[in-house]
Order: structure tokens, then C-alpha cells, then sequence
């Protein structure tokens, strides 16, 4: 009768210290979507639509923006967090990239947050599943964006560059592509590097009497591409 309750404890030992540690894992590989490593820098194609209905014009640029894990510190919550730096490089004006602003981001247990222009949103939320929901402005004042995992840990290609597992988060779509708005807001996080992939619909449509068809008359429509990472 003893080894048989010393068996039975045994087994429901090892039992929930393998359920403990398979819970576990998820979560700690839903970090490094964040891809928060000091040195570390990602560098993105930008694509930018700009439209206008005063004067009915429709402007495009290219440029490149990189952003730069530069250093990490304790912030006011007494929580690391990390100092990252944008720059931009717009070839028609320099050569160069140029500083235009400081960021700031951080990984909570169960949040990886990001500041950006002085606006807090909820990226991520942890363990990373398929099909889970979050307010990802649940820590700023805007309105009610319900973020989704839309698919998780899948490989895919961005910019030409093979990844290994990338998440992907829908931040918010209303779905109408064809009446008088469309708004779509999307990024794609791949382990280990971070952001990939970003996609800003926000665009009101009027209606051109020549063509007979909605248009875009006013707003943006950009998109981020991985051209490259590394470490400094």
C-alpha cells in the first residue's frame, strides 16, 4: 500500500512540474517577439501615401527609418526598460540617417509596452497565442482598440529575409474597403528581432464623378519592411 501511494505522489510530481514548465515556454518565447536586446537595430523600407483633399493631390515618399536599442535603465516605476532611438534617412535630403526622436519600451510579465511619441500602447500581451484579444490603449487615451493575434509563430518572408517565427497583430480593421473610410492598422513582430512589419491604412474616400467610384481623397497609407537588423 505504501509504494503504491509513494508511486502515485511520484507521478503526480512529475506530472505538474512538467505541466508548470510546458507553461512556461510560451510565454518566455512571446518575449523575445520584442526582440528588446541592448545594441541591437532594425532598419525599415517606408512606403507613404499621403492624400489630400484640398488641392486633390496624392504624394508619395520613400524613406528609411532605423531604430536602435541604445541602452537600458530603471524607470520611474522602478521597472527595466529601455531607451530606443529613431532615426531617419531620407536620401533626397541626406545621405545619412539623422536622429529624430527617442522612444522608450519594456517587458512587463505579461505586457511588452512601447512608448511612442510620448503615447504608451500594449504591443504584445504573454504567452502569445493565436486567436487572443487585448485593449493594446488600455494604457493611453485613445479608444478602445481591440488588438488580436491574428496567426503566431509561423515562418515567413519580409523583405525578402527568411524568418523563422513571426506573430502577427491586427490592431484594428473596420473591415470597409469600399465605402467613405478605411482604416487598417497592422504590425508583424518576428523572435528575436522584433517589429518586421507594419501597415497604416487611415484614409476617407469621396466619390469621383468621372470614374463613378469612391477614392481616396484624404489621410495615409504606409507600410514598414524589414531591410535588415544586426547588432552594433
Amino acid at each position: 500500500m505504501k509504494t503504491t501511494v509513494y508511486i502515485l505522489l511520484t507521478f503526480s510530481i512529475i506530472f505538474f512540474s512538467c505541466k508548470k514548465d510546458s507553461e512556461v515556454v510560451p510565454a518566455t518565447r512571446g518575449y523575445s517577439y520584442a526582440g528588446l536586446t541592448v545594441g541591437k537595430y532594425v532598419i525599415y523600407d517606408v512606403d507613404s501615401i499621403f492624400y489630400d483633399d484640398f488641392d486633390n493631390s496624392t504624394n508619395q515618399y520613400y524613406f528609411q527609418i532605423k531604430e536602435l536599442i541604445q541602452s537600458k535603465y530603471i524607470d520611474a516605476e522602478g521597472e527595466e526598460a529601455y531607451r530606443i532611438e529613431r532615426y531617419k534617412k531620407d536620401t533626397a535630403v541626406s545621405p545619412n540617417f539623422e536622429l529624430q526622436v527617442v522612444w522608450n519600451s519594456k517587458i512587463t510579465p505579461s505586457t511588452y509596452q512601447k512608448v511612442e511619441d510620448n503615447e504608451r500602447f500594449v504591443k504584445l500581451i504573454f504567452p502569445v497565442k493565436q486567436g487572443k484579444t487585448w485593449n493594446g490603449n488600455s494604457l493611453n487615451n485613445r479608444e478602445v482598440w481591440e488588438y488580436e493575434y491574428l496567426s503566431v509563430h509561423l515562418p515567413e518572408q519580409i523583405g525578402g529575409i527568411a524568418l523563422d517565427s513571426v506573430a502577427t497583430v491586427t490592431q484594428f480593421d473596420d473591415g470597409d474597403e469600399i465605402l467613405i473610410q478605411r482604416q487598417f492598422y497592422q504590425e508583424k513582430f518576428a523572435a528575436k528581432i522584433g517589429l518586421v512589419y507594419k501597415k497604416v491604412i487611415d484614409v476617407k474616400k469621396a466619390f469621383n464623378n468621372q470614374t463613378g467610384f469612391y477614392e481616396n481623397s484624404l489621410g495615409v497609407d504606409v507600410t514598414y519592411t524589414l531591410n535588415s537588423y544586426g547588432l552594433n
